[in-house]
């Protein structure tokens, strides 16, 4: 047997087929041009990775101080290791006659101390690069490779097309001596005799088989076997790893490389990429255009429907802010055999994600750069200044025709003023403004730079990375204002990861990972904010700035503000966000114990904090009147509508938290024969803290401990059996309700490892069955927090100030008393459950180039938080307690198809396709009694409550027709609404309301793309999509001349019923100006479907796959990136995805982007 002396190293294709892990000695600095490359790095990338790269450098000129008596040759090879780096390989009989030495030599060159060693040693050494060969001195005489033992066999690995294979496997036929190729495909290996035989390998091609003979060095190529859908044999699960074939729960990866997206945050792209994940996207603005996401839907009444989201182990910790490029697997879990050990925060499923570690290799430097330009996807289409007047005007007579008013009508706009509108021939007097032109500009920019470098030794692996990324919005500025209130975001990311095996049993995994992101923002207002002033000014009311330089403006109060004096005059704010996130895990192999046991513990402190810094003003305003503009000199005559001021203010505000998790667990894992056993148990406990918290309630610290424990079974590889526990505390609860139990269980059933099915096993590779159910909980928030006081200890009562007036009594009822006033009251209640039951089924065939894979899942939650709907208000209480209530179901299915189709060891296509389908329901909400079933939210989907309004029929035709209609809102005439009368009473009202919609959140979420390589090109596109999700119009913009009369109109107002065209299809009802209690009640008429098909992404690169050598780049792509490219759907006014009523939401993004990725 062989012995290669170094710590092993984790690598994870070894691990899936069971092998030794081999050598993998480097030495970092030893080759002119890595160190030349090295020199060139980032002073910040030394100062983060020189602390754990001392252990794995060497250099072969060291110096070699060694003092020592009675040593065995084994000890002296590892203090040579651990001072040069240089890797010893001898086999165990040979070692085994070295005798013992004394050596006492000091700052000697590694020749002389080999030399000493060696003396009257039966054995001698070669040196071969950084790798000592031990063996018999009777074999001195023969060259190195030349004896019919010990001969050190190398070569490269690569695939068809000439490209490395890193981590292949080499291994001597009939022997347990292995080796992995490095990062460029290298290997090294000692092999007996000219005979052996050396089997090469690789996940997804066809294993090698080669003699040594008299070769010494190998050109390996592999050939694919047909199974590109299998990449990953090891699957990331809860708490640990597990082979893919066995997974009897229900969860789904997306390949990191697909997250490499033009964008801040990784939930804006992970829509329709993952099978059994919601995912929508509210807001563009830079910085903030963060997805809301939800598995499988929603089931939660009320409360929280995030996942929990779990960053290398740690719970708690936010997705948004990491780097795309540190992220090494991304995988939700969605069923209870997947989550139960999660115990009350796996109701709403997981998120697990894994940051890049180092593996061994020489160091490689990647560096990733894009540069884009951003404009909106769609962005609302205001009406113009002349229309705007004539549907004024068409608006007025319609309601001088309603009040029944005798006399002739005054239009509110005169023809003039229309006709000098139309000319431009003053845009002072008569101004034409589109305010969403006037505060946005036509592009923005984005981009990133990213930076990493990563390798080491077999006992040392590091992770190092610096990435940057900034986005300008597309806001305006003034270039006459001397402060910077450029809409513009900016973010830093910070990530390393050491892997060190500190003894052959014992490793160490340290993770450190900084962000630290700003903002700066123009004005007083969000996005929204400016958007709200846009949708409240009409077209006509005044200029963007007057002739002096001031800012026009017409009202004294808050709104009807000046857009664009908002965006650019009115200063700046500036956000200031530094997460920094800690965790060290400790290993110990116990097969001292038992083989297949380990000890891992680990703990994690992460902080968070946020610096909000508002410069603001207000600058005075002025009108000047159409009908009396001129002073007596002919200027113009200012009257001031506002006094301000036009100098900046100064506010701040402050945030954070911190952080702590520990958890300690025991791990089993063992194969005998056809059987495969592992277990584990672990405790873990969360303590969070509010620094910044409202109140003493929420300032308490947030604390969660529990155990959670799985065992699983599988035979011959055909027969798989899981079962998973949790158990959880939180202080929430009262101490006899504090702790919940959350079993779950899962079974697979491979048929096609069955002997049986061989005769179909060309036909089909893998049929596999699987099911899973068991019980998950829900106790609070998955991020730790709450804001509402009265979702922290829900068994005790709160109370707040005292001298609060009370209960008054007397005739007069001026008599009370004062007391302290209760905010929320105690309440025994307890966790909520959710049974989840899943049946999967997953397919491989044509060789394994398709695969499908289908789930069907089925929840019942009960027990939810809710706060009681049944309490009258004549009770007096403060505010309705909560109970364990509610009481919900949701079914569905999801699943994905991939294929795999290669044509020539030069072109090959692969095609993915995602869909999500869920129907929730509300099955108990405590609701009131109702007078019809119509009222009744009971059997509704959960978000129908946001979608309760009449039923439109149309449009009145005729005064005889609504003269023979029930009663409706107002005085009504033909082309007003006409309501459904549910109830048959002759009125319209409260009781015909019903649901007429499900919500903004879809039912079905879909994705399919391609990805094709021709040579050195490479051309992908992915579309994304949603069905069955609605939104309801209403509000500024949308509902024309209410109120005041002075809001804006979207240009789509033009499609509306007139006396000359009496259209049944037209967008709006009849016009008419002032308060409509009728037209703009919430409706179906203003129902909108916002399903959409989006080409998400569309790409095109070419790979130099032999770099520029002269510029030290191994490997070069060069590539363009569109993002948010087309989009198609029958909803027109806006992004049907920001779900607005009005469209008053910053847009979203689509980026056009061509950047470069090289490898050093």
């Amino acid at each position: 047997m062989y012995k290669n002396y170094s710590r092993k190293g984790y690598d994870l294709t070894r691990h899936a087929k069971n092998q030794p892990v081999p050598y993998g000695g480097i030495d970092v600095l030893r080759k002119p041009n890595q160190t030349k490359w090295l020199m060139r790095i980032n002073l910040t990338f030394i100062l983060l990775t020189g602390v754990f790269l001392q252990a794995s450098m060497a250099a072969s000129g060291q110096n070699i101080s060694l003092t020592r008596k009675g040593i065995s040759l084994t000890e002296v090879f590892k203090e040579i290791k651990r001072q040069t780096g240089f890797d010893f390989v001898y086999r165990y009989d040979v070692i085994k006659k070295a005798k013992t030495i004394n050596i006492n030599l000091k700052n000697e060159p590694l020749e002389t101390v080999l030399d000493k060693c060696f003396e009257d040693q039966p054995l001698t050494y070669y040196v071969d690069n950084n790798t000592i060969v031990v063996r018999e001195r009777d074999r001195a005489t023969m060259s190195p490779g030349a004896a019919a033992a010990d001969i050190l066999i190398r070569g490269i690995v690569k695939d068809e097309t000439g490209q490395p294979l890193p981590g292949a496997g080499v291994k001597v036929k009939g022997a347990s001596t292995a080796a992995s190729a490095d990062v460029n495909g290298a290997f090294s290996i000692t092999v007996p005799n000219e005979q052996t035989v050396l089997i090469i390998s690789y996940i997804g091609y066809e294993p090698l088989e080669i003699t040594v003979g008299s070769q010494k060095t190998l050109n390996v190529q592999l050939k694919p076997s047909g199974n590109a859908l299998d990449e990953v044999e090891i699957a990331v699960v809860a708490f640990g790893t597990q082979k893919k074939e066995s997974l009897v729960g229900a969860q789904s990866s997306v390949k990191a490389s697909e997250l490499k997206q033009p964008v801040a945050n990784i939930s804006s792209m992970l829509a329709g990429r993952l099978p059994g994940l919601i995912a929508v996207n509210r807001n563009g603005e830079p910085g903030s255009d963060q997805a809301d996401i939800w598995i499988r839907g929603i089931s939660n009444i009320g409360g929280d429907r995030n996942p929990l989201i779990i960053v290398d182990g740690v719970p708690g910790r936010p997705i948004n802010g990491l780097s795309a490029y540190d992220i090494e697997s991304f995988t939700i879990l969605k069923d209870a055999a997947a989550t139960a050990v999660y115990g009350i925060r796996g109701a709403n499923g997981v998120i697990l994600v894994e940051t890049k570690r180092g593996k061994v290799g020489s160091p490689q430097i990647n560096v990733d750069y894009f540069q884009g330009i951003t404009t909106f996807t769609k962005k609302p289409e205001l009406i113009d200044g002349v229309d705007y007047m004539n549907l004024a005007n068409e608006a007025g007579l319609t309601e001088f025709v309603r009040s029944g008013t005798s006399g002739t009508f005054s239009p509110r706009y005169s023809a003039e003023t229309i006709n000098r509108t139309a000319s431009n021939e003053n845009n002072v007097l008569y101004p034409n403004v589109d305010w969403i032109d006037a505060v946005f500009r036509n592009f923005g920019q984005n981009r990133t730079a990213t930076a990493n470098l990563s390798g080491g030794v077999t006992n040392a692996r590091y992770y190092v990375s610096l990435g940057y990324y900034d986005e300008t919005g597309l806001f305006k500025t003034d270039d006459s204002q001397s402060f910077n209130s450029t809409q513009k975001f900016s973010r830093y990311n910070v990530s390393t990861n050491l892997n060190w095996d500190i003894t052959g049993t014992t490793k160490m995994d340290l993770g450190l990972k900084g962000i630290l992101g700003q903002g700066n923002y123009p004005g007083p207002e969000n996005a929204q904010g400016v958007f709200n002033q846009a949708f409240q000014i009409n077209p006509v009311s005044f200029p963007v700035t007057n002739p002096n330089g001031s800012i026009p403006g017409i009202s004294g109060q808050g709104d009807q503000r000046n857009p664009y004096a908002d965006v650019t005059r009115r200063g700046y704010r500036t956000t200031f966000n530094t997460q920094l996130f800690s965790n060290l895990r400790l290993t110990q192999d116990l097969k001292v114990i038992t083989p297949g046991l380990n000890a891992t513990g680990m703990f994690s402190f992460d902080i968070n904090t946020s610096n909000n810094i508002d410069r603001i003003k207000r600058e005075s305003t002025y009108y000047i009147n159409p009908n009396d503009p001129y002073n007596a000199d002919g200027s113009y005559k200012y009257n001031q509508t506002f006094t301000g001021q036009n100098f900046l203010g100064y506010t701040r505000s402050n945030g954070g938290d911190k952080k702590l998790y520990a958890e300690l667990a025991l791990n089993y894992q063992r194969d005998f024969g056809k059987h495969a056993v592992s277990g584990l148990l672990l405790y873990n406990q969360n303590d969070n803290t509010n620094a910044f918290a409202s109140n003493f309630t929420l300032s308490i610290p947030y604390r969660l401990q529990g155990v959670a424990g799985r065992a699983t079974y599988a035979y011959d590889n055909r027969y798989f059996a899981e079962f998973n526990i949790g158990y959880n505390g939180s202080e929430n609860f009262a101490p006899d309700q504090r702790y919940g139990f959350f079993p779950a269980f899962g079974l697979g059933w491979i048929v096609s490892n069955e002997k049986f099915f061989e005769p179909l096993k060309n036909t089909f590779q893998l049929i596999k069955f699987r099911y899973s159910d068991g019980i998950v909980g829900s106790g609070g928030s998955t991020s730790g927090y709450t804001d509402n006081e009265a979702n922290r200890f829900y068994y005790l009562t709160k109370v707040g100030d005292s001298n609060i007036p009370g209960y008054t009594f007397g005739q007069t009822r001026n008599v009370g008393l004062a007391g302290m006033n209760v905010t929320a009251y105690g309440v025994d209640i307890t966790w909520s459950e959710t049974r989840k039951q899943d049946l999967g089924f997953e397919v491989k065939t044509l060789n394994n180039t398709l695969s499908v894979i289908v789930d069907l899942f089925k929840e019942h939650r009960t027990g939810i938080f809710l706060e009681r709907g049944l309490v009258p208000n004549y009770i007096g209480l403060v505010s309705n307690p909560s109970g364990n209530l509610g009481e919900t179901k949701n079914k569905g299915i999801d699943g994905t198809l991939e294929y795999f189709a290669k044509f020539s060891p030069d072109f090959d296509i692969t095609f993915r396709a995602n869909y999500t389908y869920n129907k929730d329901q509300i099955i108990e909400n405590d609701q009131a009694p109702t007078r019809y079933p119509w009222m009744e939210l009971r059997g509704s989907n959960i978000l129908a409550s946001t979608r309760v309004g009449y039923i439109a029929e149309g449009l009145f035709t005729s005064q005889e027709e609504i003269n023979n209609s029930p009663t409706q809102f107002g005085t009504l005439l033909p082309g007003d609404i006409k309501y459904k009368d549910l109830n048959g009473d002759g009125t319209i009202d409260a009781f015909d309301r019903t649901i007429i919609g499900r919500g903004d959140v879809p039912s079905a979420m879909y994705g399919f793309g391609f990805a094709a390589r021709y040579r050195g090109f490479d051309l992908g596109a992915f579309f994304q999509g949603q069905h069955n999700a609605d939104i309801i119009l209403s509000g500024d913009a949308i509902n024309p001349f209410t109120g005041s009369g002075q809001t804006n109109l979207h240009a789509a107002a033009t499609d509306r019923w007139t006396v000359e065209n009496p259209r049944q299809d037209a967008m709006f009802p009849r016009l008419s100006y002032g308060v409509n209690n009728n037209n703009f009640q919430t409706s179906t008429w203003w129902k909108r479907d916002i399903s959409f098909l989006r080409l998400k992404n569309l790409d095109f690169g070419y790979t130099l796959n032999k770099g520029i050598p002269k510029a030290g780049i191994k490997r070069m792509r060069v590539y363009f990136t569109g993002y948010n490219v087309l989009t198609f759907s029958d909803f027109k006014l806006w992004d049907p995805e920001i779900a607005s009523a009005n469209g008053t939401k910053y847009p979203l993004i689509s980026t056009y982007s061509l950047g470069f990725t090289a490898n050093f």
